[in-house]
């Protein structure tokens, strides 16, 4: 899957009960991040020590992992294993987004995680109770 093709199945997955003209203005917009989903789009998700909790009991063997998001632009795409939520807050990447092979839940640990709340770091699973 490239770049292109894993943004388009991240947004209409998690973004599929988002107002389309928020997704335009403030998430694919340039200088917008992806994972504004969570907070401009309204998106239901768990944040900050939830969001890490829920992340951490996952059940998985491998995930898909890019960076950045920022103009609809991500780098780093890689398979990955089981990762844990403090992992992640180590990482020095600006935006790490996690999601399942199968596009069942995502995780994000932004880059402002630590500033401001509403800033994450998310996690929104598809079909759930959040």
């Amino acid at each position: 899957m490239n770049s292109s093709e894993l943004i388009n199945k991240w947004l209409s997955t998690f973004g599929e009960e988002a107002d389309e003209d928020v997704i335009k203005e403030h998430v694919t917009a340039p200088c917008n991040h992806l994972w504004h989903l969570f907070t401009w789009g309204e998106v239901p998700c768990l944040e900050g020590d939830e969001a890490r909790e829920a992340f951490d009991e996952l059940q998985y063997t491998e995930a898909i992992r890019f960076c950045n998001g920022v103009s609809c632009s991500i780098d780093n795409i890689s398979i990955v294993g089981k990762l844990s939520a403090k992992a992640l807050d180590e990482d020095l990447t600006r935006d790490v987004y996690i999601v399942a092979t199968d596009f069942s839940w995502t995780y994000v640990r932004t880059h402002e995680r630590d500033k401001w709340s509403g800033c994450g770091p998310f996690f929104c699973a598809i079909e759930s109770d959040i």
